[in-house]
């Protein structure tokens, strides 16, 4: 199996928009912005842009996570109700 692209950055290492990001790879990311900045390995500037990132990172799995607990409320009998997300047409 061919390495998995990360949706994390993209050709000019600018970060991927929240919104595209699957809860995995947000994880993913906030775990590296985590480790980066308890290693102490970001200038202060950075710091404070990779927290800003981080709380986006969580904001978006907070969502992702609702609106699955949202789905899975919906379970009926044998099959998966569709699902809008709140605040989405």
């Amino acid at each position: 199996m061919p390495p998995r692209k990360s949706a994390t950055s993209t050709a000019n290492n600018a970060p991927a928009a929240i919104d595209a990001l699957g809860f995995e790879e947000a994880m993913a990311e906030l775990e590296q912005l985590i480790q980066a900045v308890e290693n102490n390995r970001l200038p202060l500037e950075e710091t404070l842009q990779s927290y800003q990132r981080g709380q986006q990172l969580i904001a978006r799995c907070t969502t992702l996570l609702r609106d699955a607990e949202q789905r899975i409320q919906q379970f009926d009998g044998e099959r998966l109700s569709d699902f809008t997300p709140t605040g989405k047409a």
